[in-house]
């Protein structure tokens, strides 16, 4: 399953890229499942009716039955024609995934295999995206933790459309102990405002080249990068417009920004364990495979909540099942809800499913029916006005809750790069030592065209390219040792047959033994050099190397493809505190507020279990007409009332005597009344009363667990009484009253003269 990480306030604009989701395909910056059956196998499936599946081309996903025998496997698979890529162990079994050998399309080999009874499901290896919607570019921006009504990028909002944050922190602010897996493009996680709240593994000691914690993975030291299968876990910018902005790091700060440090923003939670889990790449697509396995290493690692801001029409078992052992665990699973179709505006999920969302509901996958996860928990966003926003899904059933999604300033890695390799093909490009070879073959260097002159690389010199084409040109072995953050890009010019004839791009971090598929593109550039990122280099890697390929059937022929200005770059340098904080907007935004929320309550108490983290989310909401209908449980989340909810209170009592009248009120908010009542506060808050008598009425003062006049400062279970009193009235002039004028300050002197005199009177009086 490949994840098109829909950044819904990341790395890709769920409203910018599903809104432009024809364009993009004609652009071909996305590869597409195909509408007809081809040589190749890149096929579409029929599960969802309302938008295509998308899924890494040539690859299927199998789970074989527990009875089946490795015999039978292995003479299955040569039937099928199908090569092992990786074999993904969970607690369920093993899920192994397959390359197509090109004879049966990936359609075809998963119905065969679905019929094979050794099997228990097949599927193929679909993506997610990102839901994201990048804005433009610290405390009085974060407009969705405390909302005052101020203008954030130029919106006025409206007060108290926000979640409740500063009353949510005198309760608590966090914990060292919680850690929350961000699934998704990766954090930089030396950023300022991150770094001091990033997770580090306490069973691996950084750089010696071993895995000490026996876990398989080497120096996994902040979490993994599951995309590329190395042990940086970096989130790189992408160079070109329209990938990645730093998705994963700007959930990341949402989430937990360390707080009340002076620098940039503040998160949910000022203090927290952050596990960087790398699925996703600069081109905003993860697979299953990835997904999948990040999940079992959350769970592994003691992770109790993850963050999944990213989504796709496909079904997947192996997520499926990876969710539900996450469930098992005690793992709440956070959701976006998606960023909406084609035109932008948000889909029912209802009757549009989005996964892994819609797992918070009845699904069907793959053909079997499967029961909700409970601790799934699907989120909407919405805008300054607690509105929901345009571009945001929802679903009565489907969703459940929703948060700040729109113009939601967060951290950003560095976009400073540093060039590994370069290639323009301007003098000398046969000695770039290149390797071009495949079937129908015509790979060549031009001067026919290319974006910087003279040269570019190109798949059909001279005519267009042949059908039944599969050909590749190999470039050189490099080194990104030391490097972190890489990723493949360059200029291509192209013209293809639409979905059907594709140009990839292939890395490899072994010197080309294995290749994974980045990205393809397909369409007509209309005869223009386009910027195109084709995905992420392994980082640390000494045999690093990339292929081009030209894959097509045996219709239609075009002219092909022309590259030029290749580069490989990496990530150079650390974020700056000051100035990389960015806005984006979309439900990949709105769901690490939710995140957040469930370590906050984590942090006052450890030992919540799954259903009492979704209880208190979900029953303490805001709830508001924009809601109602829209998510199931009509409001946006409200993060004092949620910890309230599961902090041990005490009990505040209010007795009223006097016969005059007037209000207590108390800080924070949980009293305020003319009559006998009580409020309930979090244990060891700090909790100040105030007494506001009527007009014609005075405060006589506090009894019993609170005296005097002044604020009342109370303790645990206090019972207290405020006395008002009927003002005495003023002093009518004349008639035996009696009007003592101020005297002057020289006047001070009189009493002291007389007292004198009387002294020295009655001392005289006593002489004999």
């Amino acid at each position: 399953m490949r994840i098109v990480l829909c950044w819904v306030g990341a790395i890709v604009s769920t409203v910018t890229a599903m809104a432009t989701l024809s364009g993009i395909m004609s652009e071909g910056h996305l590869v597409y499942a195909k509408q007809k059956q081809t040589s190749d196998g890149i096929t579409a499936l029929s599960g969802v009716t309302h938008r295509p599946a998308h899924y890494v081309p040539g690859e299927v996903l199998v789970k074989f039955r527990d009875e089946a025998s490795v015999s039978g496997i292995a003479s299955l698979n040569v039937n099928m024609g199908v090569k092992e890529l990786r074999a993904v162990s969970v607690q369920t079994g093993v899920i192994h995934q397959y390359k197509l050998d090109g004879t049966l399309s990936v359609d075809e080999t998963v119905l065969k295999y679905q019929n094979n009874p050794a099997v228990e499901y097949a599927e193929p290896n679909y993506l997610y995206q990102l839901h994201t919607i990048p804005n433009d570019a610290q405390f009085s921006t974060l407009w969705g933790l405390h909302n005052t009504g101020q203008a954030v990028n130029g919106t006025a909002g409206k007060a108290d459309a926000d979640i409740d944050a500063p009353e949510a922190w005198e309760i608590s602010t966090g914990s060292p102990n919680v850690i929350i897996a961000v699934i998704d493009s990766g954090i930089a996680y030396d950023h300022p405002d991150l770094a001091p709240n990033i997770w580090t593994n306490p069973g691996e000691m950084a750089g010696d080249g071993v895995d000490n914690d026996g876990n398989g993975l080497v120096d996994d030291v902040h979490g993994w990068d599951f995309l590329m299968n190395d042990h940086d876990p970096m989130d790189p910018v992408d160079l070109n417009p329209g990938g990645n902005p730093g998705h994963g790091t700007h959930v990341a700060g949402t989430i937990a920004g360390a707080g009340n440090n002076g620098t940039g923003i503040t998160g949910v939670m000022w203090t927290a364990k952050l596990m960087a889990l790398k699925a996703g790449g600069v081109n905003r697509s993860l697979s299953t495979t990835a997904l999948v396995s990040a999940i079992h290493y959350a769970i592994s690692k003691g992770a109790r909540v993850i963050n999944a801001s990213f989504g796709g029409s496909g079904c997947s078992l192996a997520v499926y099942d990876a969710v539900s052992a996450a469930n098992d665990a005690g793992i709440l699973f956070i959701a976006a809800a998606g960023n909406g179709g084609e035109d932008g505006i948000g889909d029912d999920n209802n009757s549009t499913p989005s996964f892994p969302s819609n797992f918070s509901a009845p699904s069907v996958c793959n053909g079997q029916q499967k029961a909700a996860l409970a601790n799934v928990i699907a989120v909407a966003a919405t805008d300054q006005h607690d509105q929901l926003a345009a571009f945001s899904n929802f679903g009565s059933a489907t969703v459940q809750v929703a948060a700040p999604g729109v113009r939601i300033n967060s951290t950003k890695p560095t976009s400073n790069v540093t060039t590994v390799l370069f290639h323009d093909f301007d003098s000398s490009p046969a000695g770039l030592e290149y390797v071009f070879g495949g079937a129908n073959s015509t790979w060549a260097f031009t001067s026919s065209s290319s974006f910087s002159q003279p040269n570019s690389l190109t798949d059909s010199p001279t005519a267009s390219y042949q059908n039944n084409t599969n050909s590749f040109a190999i470039g050189p072995v490099f080194s990104t040792e030391g490097q972190r953050g890489c990723q493949l890009n360059s200029r291509v010019r192209y013209q293809t047959e639409l979905d059907i004839d594709e140009v990839f791009a292939d890395v490899s971090k072994n010197s080309g033994t294995s290749w994974q598929a980045s990205w393809g593109i397909s369409g007509d550039s209309s005869d223009q050099f386009h910027p195109i990122t084709w995905g992420d280099i392994a980082d640390g890697s000494a045999g690093s190397r990339f292929r081009f390929r030209l894959v097509s059937d045996e219709s239609l022929t075009f002219d092909g493809a022309y590259l030029d200005d290749v580069r490989i770059a990496c990530v150079a340098g650390t974020p700056s505190g000051t100035t990389d904080y960015q806005f984006l907007q979309g439900t990949s935004m709105a769901t690490p507020h939710v995140a957040g929320l469930a370590g906050l309550l984590l942090s006052v108490n450890p030992h919540l279990s799954v259903t009492e983290l979704r209880s208190a989310i979900l029953s303490t909401v805001d709830r508001n007409v924009s809601l109602t209908g829209k998510v199931s449980s009509g409001g946006r989340i409200n993060a004092r009332a949620a910890l309230a909810s599961v902090v041990t209170n005490s009990t505040v009592t209010i007795n009223k005597a006097g016969a005059g009248t007037g209000a207590v009120r108390s800080n924070p908010d949980g009293i305020d009344c003319r009559a006998t009542c009580n409020g309930k506060f979090p244990l060891g808050s700090t909790i100040h009363l105030t007494a506001v008598p009527d007009p014609g009425s005075i405060f006589a003062g506090w009894s019993g667990d609170c005296s005097g006049t002044g604020p009342c400062l109370i303790s645990p279970n206090a019972t207290v009484t405020a006395t008002f009193n009927i003002a005495s009235p003023p002093a009518e002039s004349g008639g035996g009253g009696c009007t003592v004028a101020p005297s002057a300050a020289g006047d001070m002197m009189l009493p002291t003269m007389f007292l004198m005199s009387l002294i020295v009177l009655l001392w005289r009086t006593s002489r004999p």
